[in-house]
């Protein structure tokens, strides 16, 4: 990407928790930026534990949030500004808090409701730095998820198929996607990426058949590549680290490397190769 190209917006969503969203966003932010990619990533769960995670110091989640910059004054919240350092460089987030609930309930009848998120993306030209900006999203359909994909280029939905809790809930988030491209033209929903996939483990084998059916019939690409269910992810995760980190030999680092690389394939496919 050169540096006068605006970074490309990507939203992890699915309206069910424990799917893959954070750990996606983690590792494959860790994976790009060993390639020479910026990137930031906008924690929009008030779970935070993407925070929780890549914050170099703890402290920075009480002083500078998504929130400080969203109650900023008009043109002051500027998300740049409050980046905070992770242990990689080339990786930046802005941290969440359990604020967060508050505000989303104080703000619900009013623009930033929906549109809080893009107003800062708009009035902040120092993004420009980024290559790519990753929302790390809550497991709902509410203020937070709304706000990532209107100010998001595209969408990837994290689905394991050993969980149908998280497969019954996805009609409910394709129809958001669709309401809110009425108002953001530019959002398309990437792909479907397969996480914690395991052919022996229970009806995953069949669910991922059926999975495959069903996007195919509605055009929707899924990765080629598949995250496969890897304890030392779950290990990564107690010691506060990307997998590359703690196991760079393990079938996760492996899957999340080879994720990066088909990622920055299909992105150079998209765009022609100007931005990769």
């Amino acid at each position: 990407m050169t540096h006068q190209d605006p970074p490309i917006f990507i939203t992890f969503g699915n309206r069910k928790g424990g799917v893959g969203k954070t750990t996606s966003v983690i590792n494959l932010a860790s994976n790009l930026a060993s390639l020479g990619k910026n990137i930031l990533i906008v924690d929009t769960d008030p779970q935070s534990n993407c925070s929780s995670i890549l914050l170099n110091n703890f402290d920075d989640q009480t002083k500078y949030s998504l929130i400080d910059a969203l109650e900023a004054p008009e043109g002051e919240g500027l998300l740049s500004k409050i980046a905070c350092n992770t242990n990689n460089p080339r990786i930046k987030i802005i941290p969440n808090t359990a604020r967060c609930m508050l505000w989303e309930r104080k703000i619900a009848q009013k623009p930033d409701a929906v549109l809080g998120i893009s107003r800062l993306i708009n009035q902040d030209t120092d993004l420009i730095s980024y290559d790519f900006v990753f929302f790390d999203t809550p497991p709902n359909l509410g203020v937070m998820m709304n706000n990532a994909l209107m100010a998001s280029d595209y969408v990837i939905i994290p689905i394991p198929p050993s969980d149908q809790f998280s497969l019954d809930g996805l009609a409910a988030y394709l129809d958001l996607i669709g309401s809110i491209r009425k108002h953001n033209d530019k959002l398309q929903l990437l792909a479907v990426l397969i996480t914690k996939y395991d052919s022996k483990w229970g009806n995953s084998a069949n669910n991922l058949k059926q999975i495959t059916n069903y996007f195919s019939k509605k055009g929707i690409s899924i990765f080629h590549t598949k995250i496969h269910n890897c304890p030392e992810i779950d290990m990564a995760h107690v010691a506060r680290k990307p997998i590359f980190e703690t196991a760079p030999a393990s079938i996760g680092a492996a899957d999340y490397s080879a994720l990066g690389k088909e990622l920055l394939e299909i992105f150079n496919i998209i765009y022609g190769g100007k931005h990769f």
